[in-house]
């Protein structure tokens, strides 16, 4: 018996139901205290004053945990099966107590910590970011998927069917910018905060209040305050780069980037002398021609080479004399071979890369012959993003040498006596003037 009725043939593709509503917060309305049945909508302060007070209960972290009630919830569970023993840590603590504007004398209490000290409460918190994180980004496709936004301009009656026009409208066109388009996440809460507080006379950036939209725009103009103010945690929620970390924002990330690298790519001195000499543009790491080790500084990859492989590269350059053009083709030799497991020095191939490197070891093959290298083919980058043929340099010898070679231009030598110049002729002179166009 055929179970697929093949009356009604499916003329049209099919789709999986969209996810229209996402949510990055649990469905629950209420906090239910984790050892009692008080209640407390949503209220997160609430509850930790309760637990303190009543149970002498201590969350560690708090703003760390990316889902609070899904928290509370399984630490809930866990207590119900388990003493608060068997994962807090206690510790004592003195408190005063006040009451009729009158202090009484500290009281040591004792108090249970429950922290990601404990492995199962760091587990938790780490796959309560990742659900948070792939909930996040399913909102974030599914916003620009979205095919039926329609929202006005802040600041105009341009309407627009996709939100990164809207944003790119109002950065071009009315110079408030919020970022990339592309990092947004909660667009339409977002515009709905802006608007309100456009709708309240509030200014984005130092959230002062104004009697009149003109004295609101006046003053967003004068104080360049036609922006988001970056220290305002209240936006946060609004950026990807938020989500990305585990208890990181875009400030901790921040903070994170190597101090060295300069936003500019100049390294400036405490004299302020900025010369070409200075320029460090950012090309990315270097990866060693014989291993995947790399480095942002071609000093540190030679040194590693030399150490670990004893392919010494400044000693071959300055023997062989190598201007910046032959160090390029030398290298992209020495990748192919690489590539190919073939020795640099015999052309011996071998197969595995272990085995060629062992050779190469034992043998001293590691500079390879120039009749080999010093071919046009190997101009040509063996890897189109090979950062090292970038970092190269001719040296200052070489430099100096190249401006010493240069031609001397001798100026031809010019007679000033003009007696006997044609110009001298008054019919040579006319015939030389431009004649009016008729």
């Amino acid at each position: 018996m055929d179970l697929l009725n093949t009356d009604q043939p499916i003329l049209e593709p099919l789709k999986l139901p969209e996810l229209s509503s996402l949510s990055l917060h649990s469905k629950e309305d209420q906090l239910t205290c984790l050892f009692c049945q008080e209640r407390f909508d949503n209220d997160k302060d609430l509850l930790l004053q309760h637990l303190l007070l009543s149970h002498n209960f201590v969350i560690a972290d708090v703003h760390l945990i990316a889902d609070f009630p899904q928290y509370i919830s399984y630490w809930t569970r866990k207590f119900q099966t388990k003493p608060v023993t068997a994962y807090c840590t206690t510790m004592r603590a003195k408190v005063n107590e006040k009451s009729d504007n009158s202090t009484k004398e500290a009281e040591t209490r004792e108090f249970s910590l429950l922290s990601d000290i404990v492995p199962e409460d760091k587990e938790l918190r780490r796959k309560l970011q990742i659900d948070r994180l792939e909930n996040v980004l399913k909102i974030h496709e599914s916003e620009n998927n979205n095919e039926n936004f329609c929202r006005t301009c802040l600041f105009c009656k341009h309407s627009f069917d996709r939100h990164p026009d809207l944003f790119d409208h109002m950065a071009f066109d009315h110079n408030f910018s919020v970022g990339q388009p592309a990092n947004l996440v909660y667009v339409n809460k977002f515009l709905d905060l802006l608007q309100d507080k456009l709708n309240r006379l509030v200014c984005f950036f130092c959230e002062k209040t104004f009697k009149t939209r003109e004295v609101l725009k006046e003053h967003m103009r004068k104080k360049g305050h036609k922006k988001l103010n970056p220290q305002n945690k209240e936006y946060d929620e609004f950026y990807l780069v938020n989500y990305l970390e585990f208890g990181k924002n875009w400030e901790d990330l921040s903070k994170e980037t190597v101090e060295e690298e300069d936003l500019s790519g100049f390294e400036i001195e405490k004299d302020d002398n900025v010369e070409w000499s200075d320029w460090r543009d950012n090309v990315g790491r270097m990866v060693c021609l014989f291993c995947q080790a790399n480095y942002s500084e071609n000093k540190d990859l030679f040194e590693h080479m030399s150490a670990i492989h004893g392919f010494h590269f400044q000693k071959v350059k300055e023997e062989l004399k190598l201007d910046f053009y032959q160090q390029v083709k030398m290298i992209n030799y020495i990748r192919r071979c690489v590539h190919l497991n073939t020795c640099l020095g015999c052309g011996t191939s071998f197969p595995d890369r272990e085995k060629m490197l062992e050779h190469l070891s034992w043998s001293d093959h590691y500079r390879p012959p120039p009749k080999e290298w010093n071919q046009p083919q190997f101009f040509f980058p063996t890897y189109e993003n090979d950062n090292l043929l970038h970092c190269l340099d001719e040296g200052e010898e070489e430099e100096e040498e190249s401006a010493e070679n240069l031609p001397v231009v001798v100026p031809e030598s010019v007679d000033t006596d003009l007696s006997q110049s044609i110009l001298q002729d008054y019919n040579v002179r006319k015939s030389l003037m431009k004649k009016p166009v008729q």
